[in-house]
């Protein structure tokens, strides 16, 4: 039997099981991306995998907070272009 594996998401702050998270993971070379697979290196980031929940963390730029580093405003409209193209 598979391990269902939990984690908390950065806007709701519910504790979810990963199947219904999308995540963002921070490399070393501070470039983000989203990991549709979850398998990239790095820092993650979960968020629910629901527009509404993902458009609040655009709109409060709430991965500022999660990877303690400042984003600008492209790379979130470069993030949420990609999200929202592969629904």
């Amino acid at each position: 039997m598979k391990k269902q594996y939990k984690r908390k998401c950065i806007v709701t702050n519910n504790i979810i099981s990963i199947d219904e998270l999308l995540r963002f993971s921070i490399n070393k070379n501070k470039e983000i991306s989203v990991d549709f697979h979850k398998n990239l290196p790095g820092r993650g980031a979960y968020v629910t995998n629901k527009k509404e929940i993902i458009e609040i963390l655009f709109k409060k730029k709430l991965l500022n907070k999660a990877f303690k580093n400042n984003i600008p405003k492209e790379k979130y409209a470069k993030l949420m272009e990609e999200i929202f193209k592969n629904e």
